[in-house]
């Protein structure tokens, strides 16, 4: 009977362990102390990550709407940079003397347009706009009061080659408004999407970030094609993989300088909660053997890791340990380690942090190892430890100095950890003229946060009674100096408020006995009539 309870014991002991793992995940950030010393944990089995195709990379629509003659037309119209594109049509309509001329214009294969009987424009490198007011100028110059009038009427069109890493050669249609972005739909896998260069007519070549274009909003990456421009597609140099809890998988191209902190951080978005940070999985080719090396890399510790071409990145879930403690309250959270990431958190947001801590570890190491997470509305000297139900005051700045016996304290399963917050402010209300919210200042009194305030109402009483509250409530001395989170109450005169209602009261009864007595008056002399 005992052996047959056994495999069952033990299937709910491990359901339990996961069931705590992943409650621990949602709760917060998983932390694990340094004293674990690098994890030495056994390679795993290669998992394969797909290389994304070149419109996945950069987030394109396989397939796009074309625009049809009328739209195209209005357009180029509503847009000040439309370029003049050899094909473009134009109405000129003008007045001479009594006659009503109207002539049909076409931008040639130079962009110039010639205009019978006037001359030639060059449109080569102007917008429709720029070349609409050199056409009325011209008119004006020849017919005066001709009231000219330029209709747009058609958009020309033309081809770009587009070469190189691709899956073919091809010869692509466009107009004035294509961008670089729409015409890159044969590139292969591997071509970079960080230098795709364009050579134009004149044998000049620029190169573009098409990444930086479509993803970071960057239009100037992404150019207006021109007739003759050639797109060329080289091989990218450095592209990732990167999978696993992270916010944004799929395949990356890094520039040289890009290291690991920065595919995580910046490329992935940050990782998610209850990622194991500390033992990034990196997949490797190796070349003398033929297979794929599996490793792991400290990103704390190693943030500047260089990564090589093709390499797969793999962020694992840590499940917690159940030697943790909890820590909450002005903490900070962020789920990458690059605070200047797009996943760092803005404000003052309370946080939470999964802290795995070594058999016999002690508060001081605890409180050290999180200081970089520390901020400065934390309230170290209120900090407190919950154990067990009680509630113990922890002088976590002093233990930080090296001054408190309480640093060697052993941290225990299950502890809580509280840090409060500490505003820096000074609520000032009552018969002020602005009752609000202001910055602390060290060593000023009642007077500097009145000021602040507007100084006194006209409704403060005579003489002033000014009351100051701490931040636990309790009423202090005002002649001290204010302290961070205090409330500054200036008391108001309600004489007049609190009168009011009296007068009213009054003034209802004496109108109501003077209404019964002119009716007794009023049946008494009836009475002796």
């Amino acid at each position: 009977m005992k052996k047959s309870r056994t495999p069952v014991l033990i299937l709910v002991l491990l359901l339990f362990v996961c069931i705590a793992g992943l409650q621990a995940q949602d709760a917060g950030l998983v932390i694990r102390s340094p004293l674990f010393g690098p994890v030495q944990k056994e390679a795993t089995e290669q998992e394969t990550l797909q290389i994304q195709s070149y419109a996945q990379q950069l987030g394109l629509v396989e397939t796009s709407d074309q625009l049809d003659a009328t739209q195209r037309v209005l357009s180029a119209i509503s847009n000040p940079n439309y370029p003049v594109t050899p094909g473009d049509t134009f109405r000129l309509v003008y007045l001479d003397g009594m006659k009503t001329v109207t002539l049909d214009l076409q931008a040639d294969d130079q962009a110039s347009v010639a205009i019978p009987g006037l001359g030639i424009i060059d449109g080569k490198g102007l917008t429709f706009q720029e070349l609409r007011k050199n056409i009325l100028s011209m008119v004006q110059t020849y017919h005066s009061f001709s009231n000219p009038q330029v209709v747009f009427t058609g958009t020309g069109s033309f081809t770009v080659s587009v070469v190189g890493e691709v899956v073919g050669t091809r010869v692509v249609p466009a107009w004035g408004l294509s961008r670089l972005s729409e015409v890159v739909q044969s590139a292969g896998s591997y071509a970079s999407t960080r230098e795709v260069e364009i050579t134009s007519v004149d044998g000049t070549t620029k190169k573009y970030d098409l990444y930086r274009a479509l993803k970071k909003g960057e239009l100037s990456e992404d150019p207006l094609l021109k007739s003759g421009d050639v797109v060329r597609l080289t091989r990218a140099r450095k592209m990732i993989s990167l999978g696993g809890n992270v916010y944004q998988r799929g395949t990356y191209q890094l520039l040289e300088q890009d290291t690991l902190s920065s595919l995580v951080s910046s490329y992935g978005g940050g990782v998610l909660g209850g990622s194991d940070v500390q033992n990034i999985r990196l997949q490797r080719y190796n070349s003398t053997t033929g297979i794929w090396d599996v490793h792991y890399v400290d990103l704390v510790k190693e943030p500047s890791f260089a990564l090589q071409h093709l390499d797969q990145v793999i962020v694992d879930t840590l499940v917690p340990s159940m030697q943790s403690v909890t820590i909450e309250g002005a903490v900070a959270t962020t789920e990458a380690f690059d605070t200047l990431s797009s996943t760092a958190l803005v404000g003052y947001t309370s946080g939470r942090i999964f802290y795995q801590f070594y058999p016999g570890e002690t508060l001081r190491h605890m409180l050290s190892t999180i200081s970089p997470r520390l901020m400065t509305v934390s309230d170290l000297d209120g900090a407190y430890l919950l154990r067990s139900g009680e509630k113990i005051p922890i002088k976590a700045q002093q233990i930080l100095y090296g001054t408190n016996d309480q640093a060697s304290m052993r941290l225990q399963s299950g502890d809580t950890f509280l840090i409060p917050f500490n505003q820096r402010l000074v609520t000032v209300s009552g018969a002020v003229v602005r009752s609000g919210v202001f910055a602390y200042v060290p060593d000023k009194g009642i007077n500097y946060y009145i000021a602040l305030a507007g100084g006194l109402s006209d409704d403060a009483t005579y003489p002033t009674s000014i009351s100051v509250y701490g931040p636990d409530g309790r009423k202090v001395d005002s002649g001290l100096p204010i302290q961070p989170e205090s409330t500054i109450t200036v008391a108001k005169n309600s004489f007049v408020r609190d009168i009011a209602p009296t007068v009213a009261v009054i003034g209802l009864v004496s109108s109501i006995l003077g209404i019964v007595a002119t009716v007794v008056n009023i049946i008494l002399d009836a009475r002796t009539l």
